[in-house]
């Protein structure tokens, strides 16, 4: 009997150890298919990140194109976006700072709240606020022409969706997990639309349009919506990717989801045990693996190759067009 008691101590020790043991990402020898360099060195690391830029620690910033202008930010400043004229920043003062592509002059725009996401187009800003209060401002009378207070939502995905102008619609997306979609012509909410209604890390981390589908995803939901109707989909998403008539969920459990506009799943791949970041697209679908690695998929994900890129993912990544931005290095995407 007290043999049985000690083997059985031992046994349950080594499952509660297996429990607490931590996976990784280990393809085979035979699944990778060589290796690949840096393109380039950019000269400094990336700081911050947001869905439409990153900060760099020398104050510069990279665009959703993938370019890093010769401009440098105010210290403690963070890119956020950038329309036809202007690139967006903020910094911790309650400011958005507007910086001229032509001429270089800088604007200091003040608020009560800190801007965490913002567009712009002609003359009218969209913003999201860390309180989560959303507001629309026109810079040339200097006024809000809307606002609209939420319930604050203290902890969120960095990834934080920017603002959409649509044709005659502003759509806003929330810390919580909304839409709301603000007619231009007269200031008011047409509707609200409900992402995900969970209470934490909650925030619309996607919110993209081609043609007339808007998709838009939280952590834990996408949607797709067209004029007559709204799909959804539930995963653990850490990305997305919305390519022409097909929408790729990169997951928490290392699934890759394609599925058609209306969310019907067309095919999924599982790599056990991946932790994604930094998803694009060129010819194929790229998604870098933090242990190390790089799977290029088919658009169908009929079929996929894993390469060794030069170290394990340990800082912010981000993806412009045809790039994907590492540290103070990036990948050209083919």
């Amino acid at each position: 009997m007290k043999k049985f008691s000690f083997v059985g101590y031992c046994l349950l020790a080594a499952f509660i150890m297996g429990c607490g043991s931590k996976f990784y990402f280990n393809p085979k020898k035979e699944e990778i298919k060589g290796s690949i360099a840096y393109t380039k060195p950019i000269g400094s690391p990336i700081v911050f990140i947001t869905r439409n830029g990153a900060t760099l620690k020398n104050g510069q910033f990279i665009t959703k194109n993938g370019e890093i202008p010769k401009v440098f930010l105010p210290k403690n400043a963070r890119y956020l976006n950038e329309s036809e004229d202007y690139y967006l920043a903020t910094n911790n003062l309650k400011e958005l700072i507007l910086i001229h592509k032509d001429t270089k002059e800088y604007r200091y725009l003040h608020f009560d709240s800190n801007p965490v996401s913002a567009s712009m187009q002609n003359n009218l800003i969209a913003l999201v606020f860390d309180n989560n209060t959303l507001s629309i401002f026109d810079v040339q009378t200097n006024k809000n022409l809307y606002k609209l207070e939420n319930p604050p939502a203290p902890t969120n995905d960095t990834l934080i969706a920017s603002p959409y102008f649509l044709g005659d619609i502003i759509i806003l997306p929330t810390l919580d997990g909304k839409l709301a979609i603000i007619d231009k012509i007269n200031m008011k909410m047409v509707r609200n639309i409900v992402v995900n209604g969970d209470k934490h890390f909650n925030n619309v981390i996607f919110l993209e349009a081609i043609d007339n589908r808007m998709v838009a995803a939280t952590p834990k939901r996408i949607i797709s919506v067209n004029p007559s109707v709204i799909n959804t989909f539930e995963a653990n998403i850490k990305d997305v990717l919305f390519v022409g008539d097909r929408i790729f969920l990169f997951t928490s459990e290392g699934e890759v989801i394609l599925t058609d506009r209306d969310l019907n799943e067309t095919k999924r791949i599982k790599f056990p045990f991946a932790h994604f970041t930094g998803a694009n697209h060129g010819q194929k679908i790229s998604i870098l693996e933090t242990r190390g690695y790089m799977i290029n998929m088919e658009d169908d994900l009929s079929d996929y190759e894993i390469i060794k890129i030069p170290s394990k993912i340990k800082n912010p990544v981000f993806s412009g067009i045809r790039k994907t931005f590492i540290n103070d290095s990036y990948f050209e995407i083919k």
